[in-house]
């Protein structure tokens, strides 16, 4: 199962559509963690039949999205935000602590523009960096094992 992770896209709406049509028949979800609401939107407009999950960020104003979201895929508890309301520019330290106190097996996070990957004995962290950069994630989950990838268009 595979999970497709965006963020910040910052109107560059181009390297989102290039992301999606690269995976939109090997990826089972796409999760975008906010920063471009209007863009996403224009993603959903163009394919409605996409399985996927949105955030709102710091930079999307008047956003009726929740800040973050816990969902279940492939058997894996996963805790995803901006990552704002976690100060994440400040460190990891609150995201991770809230995921960890949810049970969570993999917490997503933006915000930073930086992709980051951890693997950690209880959680598994990904920060898939920038849409803007032309950067974004991947997260493959087969046989219980989670594999982290992070990718550049």
């Amino acid at each position: 199962m595979r999970i497709v992770v965006m963020s910040d896209s910052h109107r560059h709406k181009g390297n989102l559509f290039d992301i999606v049509e690269m995976h939109k028949n090997d990826a089972d979800l796409f999760i975008f963690l906010g920063d471009g609401e209007d863009d996403i939107e224009d993603i959903q407009t163009m394919y409605p039949d996409l399985r996927l999950e949105i955030v709102a960020g710091n930079c999307d104003f008047y956003s009726t999205k929740p800040a973050y979201k816990e969902i279940t895929f492939a058997g894996k508890k996963v805790f995803f935000s901006h990552g704002h309301p976690f100060y994440v520019k400040h460190g990891y330290e609150r995201i991770i602590d809230e995921a960890k106190r949810r049970g969570a097996d993999i917490v997503l996070f933006g915000h930073t523009h930086n992709q980051y990957t951890e693997y950690g004995n209880e959680l598994c962290i990904m920060n898939p960096g920038a849409v803007a950069n032309s950067r974004y994630g991947m997260i493959d989950i087969v046989n219980n094992q989670i594999m982290l990838i992070p990718c550049k268009l």
